[in-house]
């Protein structure tokens, strides 16, 4: 009976010692073990709302239970120590006029007021503009052009107004080939005669932070566009020619009237 007790009370202590290396603690929270690092990204969005701004962090592992988990940053804000995000679903989120726009802040994760990790952050730095909108193509038959216009909200804003534009479009059958723009302005030129005659086009357009000072992500794309190259016949590569001779007849007759 001795050596029977003796069995089973190893079995219990080894049963335990299971237990606590699962990560379970006898009161139900989370142990130790389980607080090791909840790696997460950020992203601001300035001026989102007149002089109010956006901060939104997400964890990296989607399947993360935040159930009991907190945000919140502290320092580089005005006349508050910290403040504490909201959550909508799985998204952590902060609309203030209170960033500094100056220097870096500690953005950390919080369980029952206990910090688990933490990231330095400087706003400025992590900026993710808005995506651009109204996209527009339009066929100029005079200049065998198709011209790009599209528009963005950072031409009003005060601070993130300088950026870099990526402009894509690919012919519609062809899914992954897609052409790639880069420029400054929100407006493109599109040769014709770069682009398959009597063809389906879709074209979209997102942006980045351009300048020595705000940096960050690229935005989300714009919504697509779709348009129609016209069709070629010999009219036109006869007609083509001719209209771009007798345009610059013209123009060369009206400087010389001018004279």
């Amino acid at each position: 009976m001795m050596i029977l007790g003796t069995a089973f009370g190893m079995v219990f202590y080894l049963l335990q010692v299971v237990s606590g290396e699962s990560g379970y603690a006898q009161n139900g929270d989370f142990d130790d073990a389980e607080l090791d690092d909840y790696p997460f990204s950020c992203y601001s969005q300035l001026e989102v709302d007149e002089s109010q701004h956006l901060l939104t962090c997400t964890f990296d592992d989607p399947d993360v239970n935040s159930t009991n988990l907190e945000f919140e940053i502290c320092g580089a804000l005005l006349d508050v120590k910290c403040l504490t995000f909201n959550k909508m679903q799985e998204m952590y989120f902060i609309r203030t006029k209170k960033f500094l726009l100056i220097g870096d802040s500690e953005i950390c994760v919080k369980l029952k007021g206990k910090k688990i990790t933490c990231r330095k952050m400087n706003v400025v730095k992590i900026v993710k503009p808005e995506a651009p909108f109204d996209i527009r193509v339009i066929y100029r038959e005079g200049a065998n052009d198709f011209l790009v216009t599209f528009n963005t909200s950072h031409l009003q804003k005060k601070y993130v107004k300088e950026l870099l534009h990526e402009v894509a479009y690919r012919q519609e059958k062809h899914e992954n080939d897609w052409m790639h723009v880069n420029l400054s302005s929100t407006k493109l030129a599109l040769l014709q005669r770069k682009l398959q005659p009597d063809a389906m086009y879709e074209i979209k357009v997102r942006s980045i932070p351009n300048h020595d000072y705000f940096e960050g992500f690229w935005s989300e794309w714009s919504p697509s566009f779709h348009f129609r190259t016209p069709e070629i016949t010999e009219l036109n590569l006869l007609c083509g020619p001719v209209s771009q001779i007798i345009r610059r007849l013209w123009n060369n007759f009206a400087r010389n009237q001018k004279r």
